[in-house]
């Protein structure tokens, strides 16, 4: 009796559970003619080349939009302004403080032995001022060990952490002493090679001068890349071309005798500055409380014009929060249940800062202990170039339980049903939002297409060649359709479990 007994309650678990599973298959398949609609309405309806019109304008009227710049808190303001007149609800910025504020100045490089030559640098981020004239001496690669640590399980932040201490291993074994030290490792990917962007504060302290590094991209038409890695730094540090380290690396290898002189005016200034977050929302029709957030960021580099970092991101956001608006007011079916908002984040260049900092963090996820009011359920970001997804390994790169993240994976499924091919993978890598989902396990979404996740991205990115005319036709309105599906079915779903 005992047996049959356990046998009847575990058939009986089994069944619940395969209705279970059906229930969610059938909550997500009832959006599927809606995901064709957004869809539509944005490719090939009202919508589409309103994205590239707006990001025209961003970029071209108002340039790179650097943390503490005139050009960003300009940019900004005609955001707001475009938002506001798009008809959002709740309309308004955040104001973040305590910012690091550098400034790029008329840097120079030339090597003066064994010939003249003028290089093609850009400072990286918090390298400080200095006239430098010395030797040379070339890193080519800090070996196996660095790779081994890169392999293991650790998170994206330990991963940051550790390869600081692997700079200080590799290079206590070389003297520095009055040299500027070229590293001049080749591309193995970006999430290696931007690291080496913190070289000088470990080689400052082994005695080096200046710090010249390969610029972090995988391909280069002499073009150097800038980024963030050089506050705290004692010692001036460079991004010079992929052409540029190579010639100096073979030079080395020839033991020829190089001599370069640096004469560098960027500098952090003595005070600090401020920027804004842009937070806008369509409101929830019946859970107004709970919140969908996708997201880009504003800011960006002082070369180029930002297109491709994130001024993309930032238009398709746009463009998807007005497909789902527009929609719902011809159609109350898209009304969504859940608040949707949309958040362009300010200092993402300088690590994540608009995100990260702690009153910014409450003040997103609008969490009141004592009211219990605006729980953020999901979030999502844009900053791996707004690129059409054509091919398959277009990826949702997912934080969270293994529930939700099957969840999404059905959501991937019915865009990949409509000729948008997308696949779920789990990681932490998640930028901007990773600091919203943490530490209350918000799960989190970064949408990385083909052409971000390959070298397609990284030739641009940081680089004076990011441009409005790095996007093709159909780029931004197809970013776009992947955030307004993703958050129409999550905004609408009875449960998001």
């Amino acid at each position: 009796m005992g047996i049959e007994y356990e046998f009847a309650m575990l058939e009986r678990l089994i069944f619940i559970t395969l209705s279970l599973q059906l229930l969610r298959c059938e909550a997500i398949s009832q959006f599927s003619w809606q995901t064709g609609r957004i869809i539509s309405h944005l490719t090939s309806g009202p919508e589409t080349g309103e994205p590239m019109r707006f990001l025209e304008e961003l970029c071209d009227d108002y340039g790179p939009r650097q943390t503490g710049s005139k050009n960003l808190e300009k940019a900004i303001d005609f955001v707001v302004e475009t938002l506001r007149n798009d008809g959002f609800d709740n309309v308004h910025t955040e104001r973040v403080d305590n910012l690091p504020y550098w400034v790029r100045g008329n840097d120079k490089v030339e090597m003066i032995e064994p010939r003249r030559h003028k290089f093609n640098a850009l400072a990286v981020d918090g390298s400080p001022s200095g006239f430098v004239e010395a030797e040379v001496v070339v890193v080519r690669s800090y070996g196996e060990l660095a790779f081994f640590f890169l392999k293991h399980p650790l998170t994206f932040m330990e991963k940051e952490a550790t390869m600081c201490l692997l700079f200080t291993v590799f290079f206590q074994r070389i003297n520095y002493s009055g040299k500027i030290v070229v590293v001049a490792e080749p591309y193995y990917g970006y999430g290696r090679s931007w690291q080496l962007r913190s070289a000088s504060r470990v080689l400052g302290d082994r005695g080096a001068v200046a710090v010249l590094l390969a610029s972090a991209a995988p391909l280069s038409l002499y073009t150097p890349h800038t980024g963030n890695g050089a506050r705290g730094s004692r010692i001036p540090s460079l991004s010079i071309t992929t052409e540029e380290a190579l010639m100096l690396a073979r030079m080395y290898a020839r033991k020829k005798r190089i001599v370069l002189r640096l004469d560098v005016r960027s500098r952090d200034m003595p005070y600090k500055t401020s920027s804004r977050n842009v937070v806008f929302e369509i409101k929830g029709s019946k859970k107004p409380s709970e919140i969908v957030l996708i997201s880009a960021h504003i800011d960006s580099w002082d070369v180029g014009q930002g297109a491709v970092d994130d001024g993309g991101g930032v238009a398709s956001i746009r463009s998807a929060m007005r497909a789902i608006r527009e929609l719902s007011i011809e159609d109350g079916r898209f009304r969504p249940e859940r608040t949707i908002r949309g958040v362009f984040f300010t200092a993402e260049e300088q690590g994540y800062l608009g995100a990260r900092l702690k009153k910014c963090i409450h003040k997103l996820r609008a969490y009141d202990d004592a009211h219990k009011s605006d729980n953020i359920i999901f979030v999502a970001e844009t900053d791996m170039g707004a690129f059409r997804p054509r091919l398959s390994n277009n990826t949702f790169r997912f934080m969270g339980d293994t529930r939700k993240q099957r969840r999404l994976e059905e959501i991937s499924s019915q865009l990949t049903s409509h000729n948008i091919p997308m696949r779920v993978n789990y990681s932490d890598a998640q930028g901007d939002v990773y600091n919203l989902a943490q530490p209350r396990d918000i799960p989190a979404v970064n949408f990385v297409p083909d052409k971000g996740g390959d070298h397609f991205y990284f030739r641009y990115h940081h680089s004076p060649a990011d441009y409005v005319s790095v996007f093709e036709e159909g780029d931004l309105e197809y970013t776009a359709a992947v955030f307004a599906s993703m958050a129409n079915v999550i905004a609408n779903q009875d449960h998001w479990w």
